[in-house]
This record gives structure tokens, C-alpha cells and sequence, in this order.
């Protein structure tokens, strides 16, 4: 919810349940999903969903890959935004007249100018419909929330521990751990204290030339990782090893 074209729904609903709750849905009503496990892919934030994903519902999990996500707690105003407003960002419209207008609201909240011009090339910021006007993929109030129901709380600890009761007595199912060599927003501290949790289902891969986001840094050994990563979980015995 709140990322593309999907509606960000109540403020108050915003939280690690109600996002398992959007992925679980997607799964049950999709035929090629329905009653069949499958890898999980989840990237920064869309990494902690994953983790409360396979936590609640491990029986739906072939094998587990986080991209560039650490489970340690991260505070509200850790936010790498400087002066980041928070009131101006949960209330936030994504359809504007025109592009200097959504320019202007993002400059409000706290956003660097060179970091909107890169979101409009991109296409996460484009022309939407024949008026001219303009529609934002990037939801400054969901990244808002993101830090301060998800990230500003236990819950990737939470989550990684019931995972690890879940698969660290499985062969059937492995957990892969994938960094950015540059730039990561993952803590040394806290992938010590992930594989420590199941140090015979995880493992860590870092990618030295790439940045937080894999799938486009280095996307062609990132998809070579991932294809061996499926073709494992789908063999008789697998070895979880990249």
C-alpha cells in the first residue's frame, strides 16, 4: 500500500500486520501463488515486510532473500533526510497540476532538488493524463511511516528470531542475505547478529560494486544470484550456498 498507483489507506492501519496482510492477499488470489511455496524477495524496506512475511507465514516459503536490509532498530530521526517534515510529508498529494508544483511540495518536506530530478528520469515522477498534470510514485508519507511503525521498532529482531526458530532445523529452506558494497544501510553489528541466529541456514553475499539498490546496480549478477537461488529451493536437497 502507498507505493505505484495503490492508495496508502488510514495512517492508523499502517503497520507490520496490515502490510503481511496486503502480500498474503496477493498470494491467496493468485493462481500461480495459491497453495505453492515460493522465494521471497525483499528489498530495504520491502525487506522487513518480508522478514514479517516468513515469520507469519513460514509454510508459504521455499527460500528467503533480503536485499540490502539489517534487522537493527532504526529511530525516527535517523532518517537520512535532513529537517525532514514529517507533517508535511503524511499529508502529502501525489497528483499536482504540474511539475514544478510536485517539485515545490517535495522541497517542502526536505527533499534535495538533484534527488527529485533523478525520480523524474527515472519515471518514478511523470505526466499523468492529458492535462498536464503530474503523478508521483515515491509517497513521502509512506516513507514516513515506514520509519516510524516499522523500522523504529523491534520488529526485524522480532521477526528474525521466529524465522530462525522456523528454518534452522530445515534443510528445505534457506535464507540469503544479499549486500551493497557500496553505500549499504546494513550495520556489520547487526549481519553478525543474523547469522549468528541460524548460522547454518543463512548466507551473505556482498556484491563490491554495488549500491543499495542490487537489482539495478549490478542486475545482471544480481539475476544470475536469484535464478541459482530458485533453482535451489526447488531441488530435492538444498545447499543454500551462492
Amino acid at each position: 500500500r502507498g507505493c505505484g498507483h495503490s492508495d496508502l489507506g488510514d495512517h492508523d492501519e499502517f503497520t507490520p500486520d496490515s502490510l503481511v496482510a496486503d502480500v498474503k492477499s496477493v498470494v491467496d488470489s493468485h493462481p500461480l501463488l495459491q497453495k505453492k511455496r515460493f522465494v521471497l524477495v525483499g528489498h530495504s524496506m520491502g525487506g522487513r515486510v518480508a522478514m514479517c512475511y516468513a515469520a507469519k507465514h513460514p509454510e508459504d516459503i521455499s527460500a528467503l532473500v533480503i536485499e540490502d536490509m539489517d534487522i537493527r532498530r532504526r529511530e525516527v530521526n535517523s532518517n537520512f533526510i535532513p529537517n525532514f517534515n514529517e507533517a508535511k510529508a503524511l499529508s502529502f498529494e501525489r497528483l499536482h497540476p504540474n511539475l514544478d508544483s510536485v517539485k515545490n511540495a517535495f522541497g517542502e518536506i526536505g527533499y534535495p532538488s538533484d534527488m527529485v530530478g533523478k525520480w523524474v528520469i527515472e519515471g518514478r515522477v511523470y505526466e499523468h493524463g492529458s492535462e498536464g498534470q503530474y503523478w508521483s510514485d515515491v509517497h513521502p508519507a509512506f516513507r514516513a511511516l515506514c520509519y516510524r511503525r516499522i523500522f523504529d521498532s523491534n520488529s526485524g529482531v522480532t521477526c528474525w528470531n521466529t524465522i530462525a526458530q522456523h528454518f534452522s532445523n530445515s534443510n528445505a529452506v534457506k535464507v540469503y542475505l544479499l549486500v551493497a558494497g557500496i553505500g549499504t544501510v546494513c550495520e556489520q553489528e547487526s549481519i553478525n547478529d543474523m547469522v549468528e541466529c541460524m548460522p547454518s541456514t543463512i548466507s551473505v553475499k556482498t556484491y563490491p560494486t554495488g549500491y543499495h539498490s542490487l537489482h539495478g546496480s549490478v542486475m545482471e549478477e544480481f539475476l544470475c544470484d536469484l535464478q541459482e537461488i530458485i533453482e535451489d529451493a526447488n531441488s530435492p536437497h538444498p545447499q543454500g550456498k551462492l
